[in-house]
């Protein structure tokens, strides 16, 4: 049965140029190869400045093209097209050869908010392989069948990187009564400081946290 994912995801992009114009939106209405190397996303934009928007394209060392379409109101509708070499770092080829279809896709400064089909779990799970491989920062937050039943697994909201840590310190024991491991421990099994395990721990468990308390 298909399934319905809603996710955020960074692309190399975005980030940058809303950072120049932070309460501007982009609302993806398609997403296409324009050739074999190049793709080309169809969206609108609002919320701020169109022109220093315009200004952040032009200057984007990742964007070979852009152009406005049309203006309604307050929106603007745009293609934005990107450079040959960053076909290789962008999660589309991966939607497209796992068969995801684009339900909705909401463009901020803080990333990609997505709602995507895809046929199975085995195509999500490739994708997501696929994102971690390309180093794509994946947040998965809810997973559910399209008939709206929600999946026993349905996402925590924790990051890749939090599931690794939290993972790794409950396979340790470090958070058995009484606790069979020490930070410092997870730190060496994950080859990271005792800070950076720190930090992911509280922020996993807070993420855990917020997503039960809001049902």
């Amino acid at each position: 049965m298909n399934i319905i994912v809603e996710y955020t995801i960074q692309t190399q992009i975005l980030p940058k140029i809303l950072d120049q114009v932070p309460e501007m939106k982009l609302r993806n209405t398609a997403l296409y190869p324009e050739s074999e190397d190049r793709g080309k996303i169809l969206g609108w934009a609002w919320g701020d400045d169109f022109d220093a928007f315009e200004r952040g394209l032009h200057d984007h060392e990742l964007v070979s093209d852009y152009e406005c379409l049309a203006q309604t109101g307050d929106r603007r509708l745009y293609t934005i097209t990107h450079i040959e070499e960053m076909k290789a770092s962008l999660p589309y080829p991966l939607m497209f050869e796992n068969n995801g279809i684009v339900l909705d896709a909401t463009a901020t400064r803080e990333g990609f908010d997505m709602r995507v089909r895809f046929p199975a779990r085995d195509n999500l799970i490739r994708y997501q392989e696929g994102c971690k491989e390309r180093g794509i920062p994946f947040c998965l937050h809810k997973l559910y069948e399209e008939d709206g039943t929600v999946n026993e697994n349905r996402a925590s909201g924790v990051t890749e990187i939090q599931r690794e840590t939290l993972v790794c310190a409950f396979e340790l024991g470090y958070f058995d009564i009484p606790r069979q491991a020490k930070m410092e421990e997870v730190a060496d099994q994950l080859d990271i400081s005792t800070q950076a395990v720190s930090t992911r721990l509280r922020r996993g468990q807070q993420n855990l946290i917020r997503t039960i308390c809001s049902g």
